[in-house]
């Protein structure tokens, strides 16, 4: 049986799947943790949610093990305001090399999920197929749609090899109702897309093009996703060979800018999104590989770094770094910063991908550590809900 064989639509097909006995539901039990204080963070390596409490130390651990057979990989997540979670399945090759920290991160040709779990049990409540190596997860902020990119080098990888033209090497967004998970959009929109981040209007979504040196701004009220592309600088890479690297993106609260963040330029960059442009001049070099960043002011945000491991606050009018710290062993590879809707910022620190990661948080403005938890193998991805229980 092939992988995408096992992969399940609805949670009906998964009880329903008799002939597969490898699938199946992993146990429900509440989760001893308000949703008000909590923070729900993916464990790629161990397929794993883990739910921290903001205001405690409590750590709770859900299995995503749906199926015996396979790694899934959760690779980031969404929370509506209705009570429901949407996390993305990765699947990725199981011959990765250990000596690479991303292996396998793009690499699967097995098909990728999107689950929506119970936010208060983490039950799967649903699923539907995406395509391989899915990248974010995001909501719409009327909560209606879900948005899924899908970071597929290996598509990307192959394409080149066989001197195909660039649109081939294009992977998709996915836009699912958030009710039923049925797909209602989806377009090839540039090659390993990544992080996206959705104007407050939902009008727009601009996404980090990983694999094409550019930013795609894509019009989400049109069913056919009309989209733009903006290239990051005249000097861009080949299409699957980039040189800058863009891996996320965030919209500035005035939503006329965003700061995208480069890994294998190791800078940040600014875009004017009604121009559909980016400023000239707006590089910010900061030595180590820049993740995925969020707005902590009008105009600065904060940026994780790798190699060497630390954060940054940026201010995008200044085009400058105003304060920056070194993590040691309490935050080792940060992947994610992302602040809180009561303010207060957070870091998820995927570990060595053997032991046990960690979330920290960070005082938003001299970045130094606050508070620590220990969390799964590998995590990836934070989201919050201050929703009461």
């Amino acid at each position: 049986m092939t992988p995408s064989a096992k992969r399940f639509t609805t949670v009906f097909y998964l009880f329903a799947l008799s002939a597969c006995k490898r699938s199946h539901a992993p146990p429900a039990e509440p989760v001893p943790i308000a949703a008000r204080s909590a923070a729900y963070v993916t464990n790629n390596g161990s397929d794993t949610i883990a739910v921290i409490d903001r205001d405690g130390d409590v750590v709770v651990t859900r299995s995503l093990d749906v199926d015996t057979s396979a790694h899934e990989a959760p690779h980031h997540l969404a929370i509506d305001g209705a009570g429901h979670l949407f996390v993305a399945l990765a699947f990725p090759p199981a011959d990765t090399n250990p000596a690479d920290k991303h292996a396998g991160h793009g690499g699967s040709d097995s098909l990728g999920a999107l689950l929506r779990l119970d936010q208060k049990t983490l039950a799967v409540e649903a699923s539907r197929d995406v395509d391989q190596n899915p990248g974010d997860v995001v909501l719409t902020h009327d909560q209606r749609r879900v948005l899924v990119t899908h970071f597929d080098m290996r598509r990307a990888m192959q394409q080149a090899k066989a001197a195909s033209i660039t649109s081939k090497m294009y992977a998709r967004l996915v836009v699912l109702d958030a009710k039923t998970l049925d797909v209602v959009a989806a377009r090839a929109i540039c090659v390993a897309p990544h992080g996206i981040a959705v104007a407050k209007d939902d009008s727009f979504a601009a996404i980090a093009c990983y694999g094409s040196d550019e930013i795609a701004i894509v019009e989400l009220g049109n069913p056919e996703l009309p989209t733009a592309h903006v290239p990051i600088a005249a000097t861009a890479g080949v299409p699957g060979a980039p040189r800058f690297g863009p891996y996320s993106v965030a919209i500035a609260p005035d939503q006329k800018r965003a700061i995208v963040a480069d890994m294998e330029s190791a800078d940040v960059r600014v875009v004017d999104l009604a121009a559909r442009q980016f400023l000239a001049d707006s590089a910010i070099p900061l030595g180590a590989r820049a993740m995925m960043p969020d707005f902590v002011s009008a105009t600065e945000a904060l940026v994780p770094l790798q190699a060497p491991d630390g954060i940054v606050r940026v201010d995008i009018a200044k085009n400058a770094v105003v304060a920056r710290a070194a993590f040691g062993a309490e935050c080792k590879l940060p992947h994610v910063a992302r602040v809180a809707p009561d303010g207060r910022a957070f870091v998820v620190c995927e570990g060595d991908h053997k032991e046990s990661g960690a979330v920290i948080e960070i005082d938003p403005m001299t970045l130094a550590v606050k508070k620590r938890w220990v969390v799964g193998v590998y995590p990836d991805g934070i989201a919050f809900s201050d929703r009461p229980n």
